[in-house]
């Protein structure tokens, strides 16, 4: 398990790595970036600001997904050893 997510946080640093460096066209990121905005219901970025919020997104996600795995490994070891 723990591999894994390494894995997954290796993979989506070195996305946003080749976002944030122009490796990657902004074709391979707009999309998602539009989809993202208009699920939440913000307002779209400007074109020149898709590639920052891009990486935005991304370390919040991986925050965020850490976060919580965090979290439910320390509340289930509590439990478990009650």
């Amino acid at each position: 398990m723990f591999t894994l997510i390494v894995v997954l946080n290796t993979v989506l640093v070195l996305y946003a790595a080749g976002i944030a460096s122009g490796v990657l066209p902004p074709k391979a990121y707009s999309g998602a970036v539009s989809v993202l905005h208009k699920i939440v219901g913000i307002t779209l970025p400007l074109p020149g600001r898709e590639r920052a919020v891009a990486v935005i997104w991304i370390a919040s996600a991986i925050v965020i997904a850490d976060g919580i795995l965090f979290l439910m490994i320390v509340l289930t070891r509590s439990v478990f050893q009650a």
